[in-house]
């Protein structure tokens, strides 16, 4: 890759907002094996660039290039203006053979004593491959060079890194990303759907939450226990929100519905949307006061469910597609479930009563 030299001119206020990857480094591009990587400095060639033996890539296929270093410890630096008024976050992906501890530093001079700021440290421990990130605020005035700095552990002979991401940070910025994925539930009845916010910007924001309500009704969100539809949010902090929502009644079976929740802030200067897909199963409705004196608990839930009523006849345990997983005829008023074995997400639970055909309840295994 053509070493990469940034110079730019930007007339700073109190308000700007500004942001733009700035360093993007991913080895593959004009390297060749067993040297240092094109634009970086590395003397006594502890760092270089190749295509391993062992496919590091975290998405297998031939060809990649990496850079690695396999020395007990090792610089590697690149010249590379840092402007001391904005805030940046610095990525890497890396994997290796042992206990690596992963830095990246600036300053003033391609040396290991030049180097005066602490951008990114991390421990690498072996394995797999996993992505490093760091925040920072605050960058000296006259940072013309970064660098990478490894130090192996006992038995550890190989880091290998790829993918470096600068980028520049706007002020007040977030994303949202789904985390529940499609879900297919019966009309009338409450599902569950996990979101969560990421503040990518540098300052602190509030994000508010404001659900469509075209297939969807009786709203609420929670995140650490607490129901509330703002979120205060800090600088790359990362936060999971759990929402509540009962699809339609009148929902005809076999439409397809969805529950897009906008977010936004309150400088109004972004806003975010995930959208949940929903299919609509078919059943024989009931009366809303018959469904209240079925009581389905905990739910969330890890080990055990349980299901009562008065007069309990069955329960059926299936996945959100309907497939059964577990079937149980009631002796008494009530049927406890082992979910334990279960793995995380959305299931459906049926129980039938004596005055009930069927009711239908989702519940989530955490």
């Amino acid at each position: 890759m053509k070493k990469l030299f940034l110079t730019l001119l930007i007339c700073l206020t109190t308000t700007v907002a500004f942001a733009d990857i700035v360093l993007n480094e991913g080895f593959e591009y004009g390297n060749h094996d067993y040297a240092t990587p094109i634009g970086w400095i590395c003397d006594d060639g502890s760092w270089q660039c190749g295509y391993l033996e062992k496919d590091h890539n975290r998405i297998p296929h031939t060809g990649n290039w990496y850079a690695f270093s396999n020395t007990e410890e090792s610089w590697m630096y690149m010249q590379f203006s840092l402007f001391s008024r904005m805030q940046y976050r610095f990525n890497c992906w890396a994997i290796s053979d042992g206990d690596f501890q992963l830095e990246f530093w600036a300053g003033t001079a391609a040396d290991p004593e030049s180097m005066h700021t602490l951008l990114l440290s991390t421990a690498v421990s072996g394995g797999i491959y996993e992505k490093c990130s760091s925040y920072v605020d605050t960058i000296p005035s006259g940072c013309q060079y970064i660098a990478i700095h490894a130090v192996a552990g006992s038995g550890a002979t190989h880091l290998t890194i790829d993918d470096i991401g600068i980028e520049m940070l706007e002020q007040y910025t977030f994303e949202a990303e789904a985390i529940t994925g499609d879900t297919a539930m019966y009309p009338g009845t409450q599902a569950i759907f996990h979101f969560r916010i990421h503040n990518t910007g540098y300052d602190s924001v509030d994000v508010t939450v404001h659900p469509s309500n075209e297939f969807f009704t009786d709203f609420s969100f929670y995140s650490d226990g607490v129901n509330t539809t703002t979120f205060p949010t800090q600088p790359d902090e990362y936060v999971n929100v759990t929402c509540y929502a009962t699809l339609r009644p009148e929902i005809e079976p076999g439409t397809v519905a969805w529950l897009d929740i906008q977010m936004t802030i309150p400088c109004n200067c972004n806003t975010a949307m995930v959208t949940f897909w929903v299919t609509p199963l078919d059943i024989t409705q009931i009366d809303e006061d018959e469904a209240l004196n079925i009581s389905i608990y905990p739910n969330p839930a890890t080990d055990f469910v349980t299901v009562e009523a008065e007069g309990l006849q069955s329960v059926i345990l299936t996945d959100i597609n309907g497939k059964t997983l577990s079937s149980h005829a009631a002796k008494g008023n009530s049927v406890r479930l082992d979910v334990s074995g279960l793995r995380a997400g959305v299931y459906l639970i049926s129980a039938k009563t004596r005055s009930t055909s069927s009711f239908v309840k989702s519940i989530l295994k955490m």
